[in-house]
């Protein structure tokens, strides 16, 4: 996608270029910022400059300009290390979902709620806690059954999450 084509401007991206291409033609702050989501631990600035492909310095700038604002934590100093700041991200995804308009919310929480119960019909239990994924044999493939754990958690997850953003915002609007 060429930098000028984007979502406003009424032109398709071009998909003749590669991903990686793309990447290439990122501005500096963009590459810093799309390596910076990956940040599951502290990282060297100078790793985090190799990944984005700029100098030391252009990275430091990025990095210390992304923790200012919270997507990003500082951890020590010598030597300067970032990761990802979870709680900006979670704030983020509550934001989201609390932007939901009410269709919305009862069209999305309806879907995980079916989800919900075809895992509890096909596994038998309320929760995916109860399974133990090494007792395979009872449902098939222990892969699969470790797949279906984890997407049948993910699922939990944001029913809890879409109600609770749903009754915060309800909450909120109630007293507005």
């Amino acid at each position: 996608m060429r930098m000028t084509d984007t979502p406003s401007s009424g032109r398709p991206p071009d998909f003749s270029t590669s991903f990686r291409e793309r990447l290439d033609e990122a501005p500096a702050d963009d590459r810093v910022y799309r390596v910076a989501l990956e940040l599951t631990e502290p990282t060297r600035v100078s790793e985090i400059a190799t990944r984005a492909e700029c100098a030391p310095n252009t990275a430091r700038r990025h990095l210390t300009r992304l923790a200012d604002i919270g997507v990003l934590t500082q951890v020590g100093d010598d030597p300067i290390r970032f990761e990802r700041n979870e709680a900006y991200f979670e704030w983020r995804r509550q934001r989201r979902l609390a932007s939901l308009s009410e269709q919305e919310y009862k069209q999305r929480l309806g879907e995980l709620l079916a989800e919900d119960a075809a895992y509890r019909d096909n596994y038998g239990v309320d929760r995916p806690g109860a399974l133990d994924p090494l007792d395979y044999h009872d449902y098939g493939d222990p892969e699969q059954v470790w797949l279906d754990i984890t997407s049948w958690e993910a699922i939990q997850t944001e029913i809890r999450d879409l109600r609770q953003a749903h009754d915060n915002h309800s909450e909120h609007e109630g007293l507005a």
